[in-house]
């Protein structure tokens, strides 16, 4: 009688909501899309760092792109198994606020891309329509599709479509997909454009509210499995100091999804997009 009663005890706990709840963290390899190793950060993480950082995390690859791109340089060459280049058009922060119209600017950055050592253009910001308009920003669109680079816009969803509108075959990776656009609207852009990809740094705490997947982001992500990645962006410097974490954030809604569908966006899609195996593959 005792044994009986401790197997429906048994029983009844595993079927309950927070048994489900406990399921555990996804603890396969990561695919980093959305990684920075700035200026500020090159004189406290050396690349070995990094890369110590990378292996506690069980990330394989990152896509990297810093400000300056000198950064992302010294990533690649200490390791170019372990990463992706992609170019921000910044020499310093102070070059965001109007990179897309700057010509000089835009003559150093022509040189560095002529090196066609970079995968991706971006992470880059481009916030309002009116910064596509300008003979630079056409400049710097003509380089990517002629060097097949994909766009790593951080951009709101009207943005986002402009870019289809002048470039349709160009693939892009949306960063944070969109940071604060709500699953109805990455859903929409996903279908609507077959060239976007959405990488989800930032977008933990949209996901997996209360410990509990939100229920339409969780349907978005199985519609739409082959089309998300992950990233951590260490876009300062104490952002390298949780990096574990930050990956973890991913982990725990990772886990609570489907197993294909959560090696899809943890690597998988990472792998096709930019063509670059995780070395453990």
């Amino acid at each position: 009688m005792k044994a009986l009663i401790i197997s429906v005890v048994l029983f009844l706990v595993a079927a309950s909501p927070l048994a489900a709840a406990d399921k555990p963290a996804f603890d396969g390899p990561v695919f980093d899309t959305h990684m920075h190793y700035s200026r500020s950060a090159w004189d406290v993480y050396s690349p070995d760092d990094v890369l110590e950082k990378m292996d506690k995390a069980n990330v394989g690859v990152a896509l990297v792109s810093s400000t300056p791109d000198d950064g992302t340089m010294k990533l690649f060459e200490f390791a170019p198994k372990r990463v992706v280049p992609g170019f921000r058009p910044y020499r310093t922060r102070g070059d965001r606020a109007r990179w897309y119209k700057n010509p000089e600017l835009l003559a150093y950055n022509k040189a560095r891309l002529a090196s066609r050592r970079h995968k991706v253009f971006g992470e880059v910001g481009i916030y309002v329509d009116e910064n596509l308009e300008t003979p630079e920003m056409a400049e710097y669109l003509g380089i990517a599709a002629e060097q097949g680079l994909i766009l790593h816009p951080h951009s709101y969803a009207d943005v986002v479509e402009l870019l289809f509108k002048k470039r349709p075959g160009q693939k892009i990776l949306w960063a944070h997909a969109g940071f604060a656009e709500p699953a109805s609207t990455v859903a929409r852009m996903l279908d609507q454009y077959p060239n976007l990809w959405a990488e989800l740094s930032f977008r933990a705490e949209h996901i997996m509210p209360d410990d509990e997947l939100d229920p339409e982001w969780r349907d978005l992500l199985i519609r739409h499995a082959g089309r998300f990645t992950i990233g951590s962006d260490t876009w300062e410097i104490d952002r390298w100091g949780v990096y574990k974490g930050l990956i973890d954030e991913h982990r725990a809604w990772l886990g609570k999804l489907p197993p294909d569908v959560a090696e899809k966006i943890a690597y998988r899609n990472a792998e096709a997009l930019f063509g670059k195996k995780l070395p453990s593959q």
